[in-house]
């Protein structure tokens, strides 16, 4: 490799400072990681970081928003032609998504209860990813469903999905846990049939 492509690899100074803070913001807390750890572990000085970032809070607040949307990930799904077959690809797509970026999820889970920006972002990132659900389901050749089960099987999906790779530590692959949940909502949206209230 030539320095000149080890260079264009190499992270910037501030994405090497959201890295750093993103990992220790997930291992300690917001309010318990000081910017001069960030800076020290990050290996810059610490005025740098408040070049980049002109409080401790636009800083948390960078980690949370420069995420990529999950929207993409999920439409690669619509290549399955059943519902059963997207809700299995969708599923098997969230968990990796989650599970790689793990840190900003526990950062968004734990941080969002008391800073009204994280938990806007996090109605952001859950809106997003449910009406993608939704769209990609709604192109289904076997789906029989209206619009509004469709919406709630996705609503379902999503948080499900999120809180089990996020809040849950469980040993059994993550897919396999979701089988049983893929299964009753592919039932019900195939079927015709209508759930009691």
């Amino acid at each position: 490799m030539t320095a000149q492509a080890q260079h264009a690899t190499r992270p910037t100074k501030r994405q090497l400072i959201i890295e750093t803070a993103e990992r220790l913001f997930a291992e300690h807390g917001y309010d318990a990681t000081s910017t001069a750890r960030i800076a020290t572990e990050a290996g810059v000085p610490s005025g740098l970081v408040f070049y980049h970032f002109a409080t401790k809070l636009d800083l948390l607040l960078a980690v949370v928003q420069e995420r990529p949307s999950p929207s993409e990930v999920l439409r690669s799904a619509a290549r399955a032609r059943t519902v059963r077959g997207r809700l299995r690809s969708m599923v098997a797509s969230m968990v990796e998504e989650l599970e790689n970026d793990r840190a900003a999820r526990v950062i968004v889970f734990r941080e969002a209860p008391g800073r009204p920006e994280i938990a806007s972002r996090a109605a952001e990132l859950f809106a997003g990813a449910t009406e993608t659900v939704a769209d990609v389901l709604s192109g289904a050749e076997d789906l029989v469903a209206d619009e509004a089960r469709v919406q709630t099987a996705a609503e379902l999906v999503v948080s499900r999905v999120f809180l089990d790779t996020v809040a849950l530590a469980q040993d059994e692959p993550a897919v396999k846990r979701h089988a049983a949940m893929i299964e009753l909502i592919a039932e019900s949206l195939t079927s015709g049939v209508r759930v009691r209230s």
